[in-house]
């Protein structure tokens, strides 16, 4: 979704947006796992979806514990049970939907 040469984004950004563009229909990544893989935290990851959500398949992003993101109306709860995304009442079933990143990810300096 995001386009490769957009100069007017951080390397960062293009980190953590390339790995979200990469989560497969029904799968999900934390923010601390796409954080782990990029080399940053929760927080910058959360930062980067706050500012280019519009970007990506913002909806596969979810904290540890499952729980959905809250924003654009509460959206992202519809968007992943439209994909078949295991779910345990409104929390994505961890256990079973976690993407565990790209097996050809470059990581931190890539």
């Amino acid at each position: 979704m995001t386009q490769p040469g957009d100069k007017s984004i951080s390397p960062f950004t293009r980190r953590v947006l390339d790995v979200i563009d990469q989560i497969p229909a029904g799968r999900v990544m934390s923010y601390g796992a796409i954080g782990d893989l990029v080399g940053g935290s929760p927080r910058h990851v959360g930062h980067v979806m706050t500012t280019c959500a519009e970007e990506t398949h913002w909806h596969r992003v979810v904290y540890v514990d499952g729980t959905p993101a809250s924003c654009h109306a509460g959206r992202a709860l519809d968007l992943l049970r439209a994909e078949a995304t295991p779910m345990r009442g409104n929390r994505v079933d961890m256990a079973r939907a976690q993407w565990s990143g790209p097996p050809d990810h470059r990581g931190v300096d890539g």
